[in-house]
């Protein structure tokens, strides 16, 4: 048999285009050979009137452009009730206009909200689609509007581009109380609405003009093109958890995700409605076998807390699998949190997963603490220098070290295991006299001697060998290496006396196993995989003079420090005609001697704040802005991915030798940047105060949240790693953070 539809309208005065108030079904035997036709047939030049409704399937409805309330049937979608959305329509054979696409609004039904009640054109000043000369008619439409061009090449593939982003931001959060209607499972519910912008739709319809009878429309029966997952996580038995990010992951097959992809609606013909299948497209050569989904409330400003007998939902749009165009795949689900990293996962395979609908996934209940081994979940592939990296602020200066004031408060394992990954240590050896040997090189806390530095460096190297004990094989570790002076009488030649000691005292542990210093040289190329289980040693020289005659061989990188912003030229920033200090591997070079380096430092460093020190605090406040701000300029233009950042929200205000108060400033002012920032990119090495997640430490000042803010950076965007070349697009408001 051989079915049709037909919509029988009745025209409304002043409406271009109407809606579905009746649908019709005729049919006849296929030997029957009859020509179905119409009285009054539409005639070329008339405009072209279309209905359209969005289909549902039960327990797993199709996504459309705005969620409602679950129940127990599913969760109730509908067209956007404010008449907001616009889809756009593409037929080739139609007379007018001459780029054979138009937009057009959609006014739902107040009855049903998945059927339209008006589809009138956005420009009612402009002509819309026209009957063509032609019998045979083929329509594409596709929501958004703003994701189809339309032009001949699509009409005769019957394939559409679209983008899926990474970050995927929640809009909005809507709360649920318990028993309340919606709710999930009784419990109180946080809602998070997503961007309907990625809820891309479809329709394709193929028709006879000779049987579509004046005042009749065109049927867009609408399918949902992108596959959802629904997402419940559940709080913990006892207690409160914070949750930041939820992040999706590929984890076997092709691991697409996101980015840009091609679907063939033409495949969505007679007897086939839902089968448009779908290939990712543009560079496979990135990061794009992730989503992230931010958990911060930004009208509130924090994050998502869950008690007992809570749970969130949360949204996840990817690129579908349909017949395996894109390789099978198994995906992850990982919960990030502020006391511990991805402490909860379930892993579903792809048979677990339905093409273009929503899939619900409940997650089991969270669990507080643990490692944050937050590394060993990004591609290994990732180039260095494109991660952001929680560091801390003067590493071991504690009161328990007798540091006056203290920068941090707990040991450098904890730091380690709350996910900190930078490390700063001040060093300095006995002043050079001809009656004083030399006696070895120290981290120090003021005039006090902690451990030699060759101790310190096999602290953080055992941490690394615990990580690996647990399985965890990407984690790496940075440390920064200062030069604070010898102890008094200070020596003309103090600083060469140090540097030429540092590069001794390195080439003597480097090739033992249980120092773990990175000895290859480090490159714009280099990536976690490159350095995995290793240390990153980075030392700052302070003049011209201390690297004079310096013939060190000891793996090192080394830049030019002057000044808490770099040297000035005028009232510029004088790191800009650079585009950051030339960094060297092993042989430090003066700055200006230097414009073929093949690194780039670009850092902030304010260690004193308050009038007549370093900076002033509004001084190191907007510097602190320039740098993250500068972190997305310069990535977008550094395609050698050749910079390095360092921005150091760390320090004490010099009045009260105040460290505290500072980091309370200063780490919430880093939060609500990069919270707030509608650009993301790699932030590089952020140092604090503070550096750790603990009750009666770093919770007291947001380091908490500055630190699992800056770990979540690495999930939101797609980072490029080895063998891609591409530009950057980091715009979530033009498709999410990716590479085009």
């Amino acid at each position: 048999m051989i079915h049709g539809i037909i919509k029988i309208m009745h025209m409304k005065k002043n409406l271009f285009l109407l809606g579905i108030a009746l649908t019709t079904w005729f049919s006849s035997c296929k030997d029957d050979n009859v020509n179905i036709g119409v009285e009054n047939p539409v005639q070329t030049g008339e405009e072209i009137l279309f209905g359209s409704s969005l289909t549902s399937t039960g327990e797993n409805p199709e996504s459309r452009t705005e969620y409602g309330v679950r129940d127990d049937k599913g969760v109730n979608v509908q067209w956007a009730t404010d008449g907001s959305d616009e889809i756009a329509i593409f037929c080739l054979q139609a007379s007018q206009p001459a780029n054979h696409l138009v937009k057009y609004k959609v006014d739902p039904s107040k009855t049903d909200p998945a059927v339209a009640e008006t589809v009138t054109k956005v420009n009612p000043e402009e002509a819309g689609l026209q009957w063509g000369a032609g019998d045979e008619h083929r329509f594409y439409a596709f929501y958004p509007a703003d994701a189809v061009k339309g032009s001949t090449e699509e009409n005769g593939t019957g394939k559409i581009t679209a983008k899926i982003p990474v970050t995927q931001q929640v809009q909005s959060w809507r709360e649920v109380q318990a028993g309340g209607e919606g709710c999930i499972d009784g419990m109180k519910t946080y809602f998070g609405l997503p961007n309907m912008d990625y809820a891309y739709m479809y329709a394709f319809s193929k028709v006879s003009k000779s049987e579509i009878a004046q005042g009749g429309s065109v049927d867009l029966q609408f399918h949902n093109l992108v596959t959802v997952l629904d997402i419940t996580v559940r709080g913990p038995e006892e207690g409160n958890v914070t949750v930041t990010n939820i992040n999706v992951s590929a984890i076997s097959g092709n691991p697409i995700l996101t980015g840009d992809f091609t679907c063939n609606i033409r495949a969505a013909e007679e007897g086939k409605p839902t089968s448009a299948t779908c290939e990712a497209a543009g560079d496979l050569n990135q990061v794009r076998n992730m989503i992230s989904i931010p958990c911060y409330d930004r009208t509130e400003g924090k994050y998502i807390t869950l008690g007992k007998d809570e749970c969130l939902n949360v949204k996840a749009y990817l690129i579908p699998d349909d017949n395996n165009i894109i390789d099978r795949r198994t995906l992850k689900i990982s919960v990030a949190t502020l006391n511990g990293g991805a402490v909860k996962e379930r892993t579903l395979e792809q048979a677990a997963v339905t093409p273009h609908m929503i899939n619900r996934i409940l997650l089991p209940k969270l669990i507080p603490g643990g490692t944050n081994y937050w590394m060993s979940s990004l591609d290994p592939n990732i180039y260095v220098s494109e991660l952001s990296i929680p560091g801390s602020k003067f590493s071991v200066l504690t009161s328990d070290n007798g540091a006056s004031p203290a920068y941090q408060n707990v040991s450098i394992e904890k730091q380690f295991q709350d996910g900190v990954r930078a490390f700063i240590f001040q060093t300095a050896t006995k002043t050079k006299n001809v009656n004083t040997a030399y006696d070895g090189m120290y981290v120090m806390s003021g005039d006090r001697r902690i451990k030699t530095l060759s101790d310190a460096i096999k602290d953080v190297a055992s941490y690394l060998a615990k990580c690996e004990s647990e399985k965890k094989y990407n984690e790496f570790a940075f440390i920064l290496l200062t030069y604070q002076g010898g102890q008094t009488p200070i020596w003309e030649d103090d600083e060469q006396y140090w540097i030429n000691h540092l590069n001794d005292e390195i080439n003597n542990i480097k090739g033992d196993s249980q120092y773990r210093i990175y000895t290859g040289e480090i490159t714009p190329n280099t990536t976690i995989d490159d350095v995995k289980g290793k240390i990153i040693l980075k030392a700052n020289y302070n003049s011209k003079k201390m690297i004079n005659g310096y013939n060190g061989t000891a793996p090192i990188l080394f830049s030019y420090w002057d000044g808490f912003y770099g040297p000035e030229d005028g009232n510029s920033y004088y790191q800009d005609k650079y585009q950051g200090m030339p960094m060297n591997w092993k042989t430090p070079e003066w700055y200006e001697s230097a414009p073929n380096a093949k690194l780039r430092w670009y850092y902030q460093e304010a260690t004193h704040v308050g009038t007549g020190t370093e900076a002033t605090k509004e001084q190191k406040e907007t510097y602190i802005k320039k740098l993250f701000t500068e972190s997305v300029n310069l990535y977008k233009k550094d395609v050698d991915h050749k910079t390095w950042f360092m921005n150091d929200l760390g320090g004490e205000y010099i009045s009260g030798n105040n460290t505290t108060q500072l980091a309370t400033d200063m780490n919430n002012l880093g939060v609500r940047e990069l919270q707030n920032r509608t650009e993301n990119a790699g932030l590089g090495l952020v140092f604090m105060n503070f550096a750790d997640k603990q009750s009666n430490s770093g919770a007291l000042y947001k380091s908490d949240w500055l630190i699992q803010t800056l770990i979540d950076n690495n999930f939101k965007f797609a980072l490029r790693k080895k063998g891609s070349t591409t530009t950057y697009d980091s715009s979530y408001t033009s498709g999410g953070n990716v590479i085009e």
